[in-house]
């Protein structure tokens, strides 16, 4: 059963914006996209099975076949297509994207089979693409490194990434970024970022570019925690640290900010490490409050990944997404009471014109 969570997610951001007369809600599960009527709860179901990476972009979600590595789109009107603009070559042995978090913005890097990566930005509807001037770094023979996207802002003003990134570091359990840089698409100037290079650890930024935080590891050289929190004012290069808490983890991963970057949320696991089927993987949600300085655990150890997506109900509650069943939770912050609100998992709204 689709559970439509309207009520539940967004309604404040929603429904300050005017001209729309209506709003699709956007899930995905066994195989098939939904774009739910908000008013009517009529769905259209498009299958998509066999994909992988699923985004929305705009009014779509964009996604790579596993099998052949296409890149495709499924739109609200029930057809599939190849993305008009995003299209992996004969010499493509990789594409990761990022979108921005109003989605009306794409950010692409293409890695060939030589090990050469390129970077492209474009709007959700392909206006204004273009090839941003970012080249693959050098590296040693033998140990290629490549460019990885971390984020694009609203208004597509600014792209962060990682500069050094290790091919092959997909398949751990969260994504690891070594030196982060930040490129002005707006004055075409790259800015170094305070405290880069870090350790092997997971990064993020708020919507419009302000507040660039990082976890920070004990063990810096292997990214091993427990992690502290470094928030950064980038206008104004002034940092701040949130010591690590008292807590038994080794990785970390999945960190998002509240829009204003008074406040973050994490997954950290312990316990068994990749591969290792005879160890079983504990994960818990560390909350960081920027104001008070303290990191606390929010969810106790559990063998389900609980994935944060945003901050909503005026930061009073989180949206999550179980990484192995695929249901869409609530989390409040005050009660710590999590609450099913789908089967399914929410990819975001569409707002009908």
């Amino acid at each position: 059963m689709l559970l439509v969570i309207v009520a539940l997610l967004y309604p404040l951001s929603i429904r300050a914006q005017n001209g729309t007369t209506g709003r699709i809600d956007v899930f995905l599960a066994d195989g098939n996209v939904y774009f739910v009527d908000a008013l009517s709860g009529l769905s259209t179901v498009v299958p998509v099975s066999g994909g992988q990476n699923f985004t929305r972009v705009g009014n779509y979600v964009l996604y790579e076949k596993i099998q052949s590595g296409a890149i495709m789109r499924a739109n609200t009107d029930g057809t599939l297509e190849p993305h008009p603009f995003i299209r992996r070559g004969i010499d493509t042995a990789a594409i990761r994207w990022v979108v921005s978090p109003d989605t009306q913005a794409v950010a692409w890097v293409t890695v060939s089979t030589a090990g050469e990566s390129s970077v492209f930005v474009a709007g959700a509807d392909g206006r204004d693409l273009r090839q941003l001037p970012i080249s693959s770094p050098l590296s040693s023979p033998g140990a290629p490194l490549e460019l990885a996207p971390l984020a694009i802002t609203n208004g597509m003003t600014d792209f962060f990434y990682d500069a050094a990134h290790t091919p092959g570091t997909e398949s751990t359990i969260y994504p690891r970024y070594n030196h982060v840089m930040r490129y002005s698409i707006a004055d075409e100037t790259f800015y170094p970022l305070p405290g880069e290079p870090n350790c092997p650890c997971s990064a993020a930024i708020t919507p419009g570019g302000r507040i660039f935080a990082r976890l920070e590891a004990a063990e810096t050289a292997g990214g091993s925690g427990p992690f502290a929190l470094h928030l950064w004012d980038l206008p104004s290069d002034a940092g701040y640290l949130i010591p690590a808490p008292d807590l038994p983890y080794s990785r970390a991963g999945d960190l998002i900010l509240n829009e204003s970057g008074t406040s973050a949320v994490y997954s950290a696991a312990t316990g068994g490490q990749p591969g290792d089927a005879l160890a079983e993987t504990q994960y818990m949600l560390v909350l960081v409050d920027g104001v008070m300085g303290q990191q606390y655990p929010i969810l106790p150890p559990d063998p389900v990944r609980y994935r944060p997506v945003a901050f909503i109900d005026g930061d009073t509650a989180l949206l999550l997404i179980d990484m192995a069943g695929g249901a869409t939770y609530k989390l409040d912050l005050a009660s710590r009471e999590l609450a099913r609100v789908s089967d399914k998992a929410f990819l975001g709204t569409i707002l009908v014109p």
